[in-house]
């Protein structure tokens, strides 16, 4: 573990490193994007926490900083991601991290597609077409609401995870759930997944051993989460095909 002790120092900036890969998002209501400078046909997620959609978001920016954001990462190595890259992932595509479970023969192909994003990304491609044609695409509101379940650490990363907020949105998440494998049958490479649990990904420590070193810290961390969230809630209406070159730049098409 490093700590900074130096009176001089207030801390570091985290860098993030590049991660390539394709997911289906459900896309943040407050709909803000930038242009992607590298492609001017996509935008890049910029969502503005602070807009009255984004509650839910705002809220966790504050109790992240009610813990202390400069106690976790200069004391236990936690990179923060900026809430401008808040989000919930609905589909894991292909990435640099799962690109080997692809059939040998295709890796190649299918790894010059993943390395070569932004520039390979548009949603006619022969790569993306079963993830642009999914029934979880084409339905323009499925109006479905969280609100949060808990604050989970897994290995080596830190978030929110979210549960239905009403009847309604348990059934929705069920429908969404039921899709979701269909295209991970249909899809040419066989994709290793567990059971869906809706999440927001808060931030990443640097190593294991800073991240086991938090545990005995979750559950008061918890509760500090649920009293400041316990009545928030966030909906979303629709899901759309992004692609990521690392994790804190998302963009999809136009």
């Amino acid at each position: 573990m490093i700590t900074i002790t130096h009176d001089k120092i207030l801390g570091f900036a985290p860098r993030w490193a590049p991660y390539n890969g394709f997911s289906l998002l459900f896309d943040n209501p407050d709909g803000s994007f930038s242009p992607l400078q590298e492609n001017s046909k996509l935008m890049k997620l910029d969502s503005v926490s602070s807009h009255p959609t984004l509650e839910l978001y705002q809220a966790f920016v504050d109790t992240l900083d009610r813990i202390d954001t400069n106690l976790l990462t200069n004391t236990y190595l936690f990179c923060p991601l900026p809430p401008s890259t808040y989000h919930v992932t609905v589909w894991d595509g292909l990435n640099v991290g799962n690109i080997a479970d692809a059939n040998p023969s295709e890796q190649e192909v299918w790894a010059d597609f993943v390395n070569k994003l932004p520039h390979t990304f548009h949603e006619n491609s022969e790569f993306t077409r079963w993830t642009s044609a999914s029934s979880l695409t084409q339905n323009l509101d499925w109006n479905i609401t969280f609100r949060l379940d808990t604050l989970y650490k897994w290995g080596t990363g830190m978030g929110i995870l979210l549960k239905p907020a009403d009847q309604e949105s348990v059934q929705i998440l069920e429908e969404i759930k039921n899709r979701r494998e269909t295209l991970y049958e249909n899809f040419p490479v066989k994709i290793a997944h567990p059971e869906y649990v809706p999440h927001v990904t808060l931030g990443y420590f640097a190593n294991r051993e800073s991240a086991q070193l938090t545990t005995p810290l979750i559950a008061d961390w918890a509760k500090i989460f649920e009293e400041a969230l316990r009545d928030l809630t966030i909906t979303y209406h629709s899901i759309s095909l992004y692609g990521f070159t690392d994790m804190i730049t998302f963009f999809k098409s136009k």
